[in-house]
């Protein structure tokens, strides 16, 4: 995990960037979600999302107190066009909407799973915010996962289908996701 100003605690689990040197520690916890994966495959995902070389992925990661990785959370920043956003009118200067989008999230022990899963949600807005994005983009979740969203996002949730749920950040304008 990298040491810098993005690392957060959220009672007593220490979030922050997956750095490339942990890799192995983490071969457990993605082997969970990656069942079908060997472990080349998954320190080649891996590789890919923690990358410095690349400036449009990364990987949160919660270690508890003991420096045990307890979940990770593998993120993709994209752009939607802007005609996906009501109440915009597309012009050519409009790059898009920025996009924070959380592509797995995965949490170790069905015990801290909440915990773990909303202090990973939180760090994410927190990068979202920091790459200037517009909103995060989670996946469908089970009920129980989604009624935290809900409950602590509530003003925040620009739209939700099926499939996604879209995070409206508090710097965003006032559009809303079309889909």
């Amino acid at each position: 995990m990298k040491d810098d100003e993005n690392n957060s605690t959220w009672n007593g689990l220490h979030v922050g960037q997956f750095e490339n040197d942990d890799l192995d520690k983490l071969i457990p916890l993605m082997s969970q979600e990656f069942k079908d994966w060997d472990t080349n495959q998954i320190k080649s995902y891996l590789s890919l999302a923690a990358s410095t070389k690349n400036n449009f992925a990364g990987a949160l990661v919660a270690k508890n107190k003991a420096g045990y990785y307890v979940g990770v959370l593998i993120y993709t920043l994209q752009q939607i066009d802007a005609k996906y956003v009501e109440n915009s009118k597309p012009n050519k200067n409009d790059n898009g909407i920025d996009v924070l989008v959380v592509e797995h999230l995965i949490a170790s022990s069905l015990i801290l799973q909440k915990h773990v899963f909303m202090s990973l949600v939180d760090s994410a807005l927190k990068v979202a915010e920091k790459h200037s994005c517009n909103f995060v983009e989670l996946p469908k979740f089970d009920s129980k996962h989604y009624e935290l969203i809900q409950k602590k996002y509530k003003n925040q949730i620009s739209d939700s289908t099926d499939y996604r749920t879209y995070l409206k950040l508090n710097k965003s304008t006032d559009k809303q996701i079309v889909l």
